[in-house]
């Protein structure tokens, strides 16, 4: 059988930068900041901030203690693993940017991670140091004590209320005197086997594996996520439209998370934006800040967009907004719609658009394009230098509107597991990487169903978590709800829907209700048999 292969209509491929990660956003003409542009700013102290010329200073001081008083790079590239666990802070850029220059591999640790699990990827990892903010100092020293890493390992990196980054015994000043330049790479098969950075996949069918990512791989990313806007701003100039404006974007995301670490560190150089840093997300900061800072570009989860939507005290808190986007999980039509309704000065303006991608693609492989909206609840267009297909179980290709795998090829795609080949070897099928996420293609369109793993099968029949959910949270009394399966207690092959709730205050809302409302409204087989539990809050893996 032939294979159905989708493409961007315009540019099927692009042709990469011959660059590295920092060359291409400190020394490239592609790289829109100016050495004296603000790129990050503390939200909770407005006066400290970090221009261009002094995040390159630090990334090369940063660089020069790490080769000269831990060794990291010493003995070649692409081998020492650095494990950096920290909320959100100015300086953490220059220390990603400073682990790479010395020629080291940044992991990222999740701020939410437990003292076992940070050991097990310290371990995992081989990582022989390990650089945290104050607050994570008692986990980190713990979880090296665990793994077997001397104390004297263990960094610590502070941005307030001055720029410190010493050693947890406090005599080794890793901000170097010193400068040490990055090393210039331009061969593209060094780009493309190079080992720069390590993000943790979030291990919902197993343990976490440390998805790998190259030069080539982040480089792709900056810059086919920006072809769009870019050409859309080409074509304002040419019409005599364009009327330039100012990006700042509001850091509330985990930097361990893919869209943390590329909007909020990488993006900004870029594009020539300033980051505004949240120490961590709190809602009540989070709109303070979109108000005080005159946030134009707001990237979010959709659990943070519904609340957004169904919040009284959201007034004009986004009235600044000029792009927003989402992605992590799907967002379906009616919460695109409503939450979009609260953006700009006028209704209707503006949409949310969505984005669709994994760790193992360095982030988005589909976006809605600038100066285009779309609120149908798609995940946007295919970008360039990307291909995918949607297969069956058999990885035969499925036929237009009936939901398959989606799969894909691309410069983003991970070169695999770090040391982990039997998960690397189950990820790919000739080639085509296999997200897991299940989608079907409705007019032109491309739409996520759910994720391939986390399907329930009730008696054979297989019922998506995600499409409960989004009739859950459709009824006016419901905040937020969440769908898992739990074992059937006569057969352990089959799962009972549990639906977790979150209710508005004061709604007097019952399980009873709950059952009802589901039960008018989906088939016998999807209904909540594994009962409804209400609490206060639905973890968010994505923002903790």
């Amino acid at each position: 059988m032939a294979q159905r292969i989708y493409r961007h209509p315009k540019h099927p491929t692009v042709d990469l930068p011959a660059l590295d990660l920092l060359s291409l956003l400190f020394d490239s003409e592609l790289s829109v900041a100016q050495d004296a542009t603000i790129l990050h700013q503390e939200a909770a102290d407005p006066t400290n901030t970090i221009n261009k010329a002094q995040t390159r200073e630090l990334t090369e001081r940063i660089a020069h203690g790490l080769r000269h008083q831990y060794g990291v790079g010493s003995g070649g590239s692409n081998k020492d693993v650095v494990t950096v666990m920290s909320y959100g802070q100015i300086l953490v850029p220059a220390a990603f940017y400073g682990v790479i220059a010395a020629g080291g591999v940044y992991s990222a640790a999740s701020p939410s991670s437990t003292v076992s699990e940070l050991a097990r990827q310290i371990s995992t990892a081989d990582s022989k140091l390990v650089i945290c903010s104050i607050e994570h100092v008692d986990v980190v020293t713990k979880a090296a004590v665990e793994c077997g890493l001397p104390l004297s390992q263990v960094l610590v990196l502070q941005s307030s209320p001055a720029w410190t980054f010493r050693s947890l015994e406090g005599d080794v000043d890793v901000l170097s005197r010193d400068r040490l330049p990055w090393e210039k790479i331009t061969d593209p098969q060094l780009l493309k086997n190079s080992l720069i950075t390590i993000l943790w996949s979030s291990g919902t069918t197993g343990l976490p594996k440390g998805v790998m990512l190259s030069h080539t791989n982040l480089v792709a990313e900056t810059y086919i996520t920006a072809m769009s806007s870019r050409e859309w701003v080409e074509k304002e100039v040419a019409n005599g439209t364009y009327a330039a404006s100012e990006y700042r974007a509001l850091a509330h995301l985990p930097i361990s998370h893919i869209a943390g670490l590329f909007g909020y560190i990488i993006a900004p150089i870029y594009s020539g934006g300033t980051v505004i840093w949240m120490n961590r997300y709190r809602w009540d900061d989070m709109l303070k800040y979109l108000r005080q800072y005159k946030i134009t570009a707001f990237y979010t989860v959709p659990s943070i967009w519904l609340r957004i939507s169904k919040a009284k005290e959201v007034t004009d808190h986004f009235k600044y907004v000029e792009a927003a986007a989402t992605g992590a999980a799907p967002m379906d039509d009616q919460l695109q719609s409503s939450a979009s309704s609260l953006l700009g000065n006028k209704s209707g303006e503006l949409s949310i658009g969505q984005t669709w991608g994994l760790s193992e693609t360095t982030g988005a492989v589909t976006a809605v394009p600038k100066g285009e909206q779309d609120v149908s609840g798609s995940i946007g267009s295919i970008l360039p230098s990307v291909e995918i297909r949607m297969v069956d179980d058999d990885c035969n290709d499925v036929q237009e509107g009936q939901e398959g795998e989606m799969i894909l090829r691309s410069p983003l795609v991970t070169n695999g597991y770090y040391r982990n080949e039997k998960a690397t070897k189950d990820a790919f099928h000739n080639g085509w990487f296999c997200t897991g996420d299940i989608g079907v293609r409705r007019g032109g369109r491309f739409f996520i169903v759910d994720r391939k793993k986390e399907l329930l099968k009730y008696k054979g029949l297989q019922v998506a978590p995600a499409e409960i959910e989004n009739l859950l949270i459709s009824h006016e009394q419901i905040r937020e709800a969440a769908v898992i399966g739990v074992p059937a207690p006569d057969d352990r092959t089959t799962d009972l829907p549990r639906a977790y709730i979150v209710a508005v205050e004061g709604s007097g809302l019952t399980e009873g209700t709950v059952k009802n409302f589901i039960k008018d409204r989906l088939a016998p087989y999807k209904q909540l048999r594994g009962g409804v539990v209400f609490i206060d809050e639905i973890p968010k893996s994505a923002i903790e």
